[in-house]
């Protein structure tokens, strides 16, 4: 049986990408290594952010990496094309939705879209946005109109 580690973004610009999810989850990052990972813990689960630029620019500049990483780590690293944005949708929960849509409408860390209501297998109400590479948020909760 497989056992959940993490939940990752692929993200362009760190520093970035960390204020946004400080903004948005209101809590400083749990931890940071250099500009190429840093996650958000929740408990036993966390959601990370990885700038695979850190690795290719590493890779690209002639040190010698035998100590850091394995022939096949810099050969799959040397040619591959990074995709950013759209992996993967984030849902999280809140008490108050109608808070939460006005809390972050006036962060503006991002555009949200109008409220939406759901009804196959349950009924819920949410909205989207997304962080700064394109990954798209939903925000569900108790919703009062």
């Amino acid at each position: 049986m497989l056992n959940l580690g993490s939940t990752y973004l692929i993200v362009k610009d760190m520093e970035k990408s960390i204020s946004f999810y400080e903004s948005l989850l209101e809590m400083k990052v749990s931890s940071q290594n250099f500009n190429r990972w840093a996650q958000f813990n929740f408990g036993g689960n966390c959601i990370a952010l990885w700038n695979p630029k850190y690795d290719k620019e590493r890779v690209k500049s002639g040190e010698d990496l035998g100590e850091v990483y394995n022939h096949e780590y810099l050969s799959y690293r040397k040619n591959e094309k990074i995709k950013y944005g759209n992996n993967v949708v984030l849902n999280f929960w809140i008490d108050d939705l109608n808070a939460e849509y006005e809390r972050l409408k006036d962060l503006n860390i991002s555009e949200l879209s109008k409220i939406m209501y759901i009804n196959v297998a349950s009924p819920y109400y949410f909205f989207m946005l997304e962080d700064p590479d394109g990954n798209k948020i939903e925000i569900t909760g108790n919703y009062s109109i």
